[in-house]
């Protein structure tokens, strides 16, 4: 959980110091330690391993099901969709205030 929790605290000051664009390498770390841990559905899996083909960052939010992460420009988050969508997975992008 310190592992966690010191990321936590790293993305929080990124956020603070406006540099949003280096807290993907966290949200991946985030993830990489979590598959070394537990055993991951392959569904789950698939989800990351797709978003991270197309160069975006992601983790889980949570226990699964869903994932969150960074993404560089349009055309990125466009081949998300290209690449997620027809796995059944919808992709969202926040409107952030």
């Amino acid at each position: 959980m310190t592992f966690w929790a010191g990321l936590a605290e790293q993305v929080r000051e990124l956020l603070l110091r406006g540099a949003k664009d280096r807290i993907g390498p966290l949200l991946d770390a985030s993830f990489e330690r979590r598959r070394q841990i537990y055993q991951l559905s392959q569904g789950n899996l698939r989800m990351v391993e797709a978003a991270r083909a197309v160069g975006a960052s992601a983790k889980f939010p949570g226990s699964g099901g869903a994932i969150v992460g960074t993404y560089a420009d349009a055309a990125m988050f466009a081949a998300l969709q290209d690449r997620l969508e027809p796995l059944g997975i919808k992709v969202l992008k926040p409107d952030i205030v």
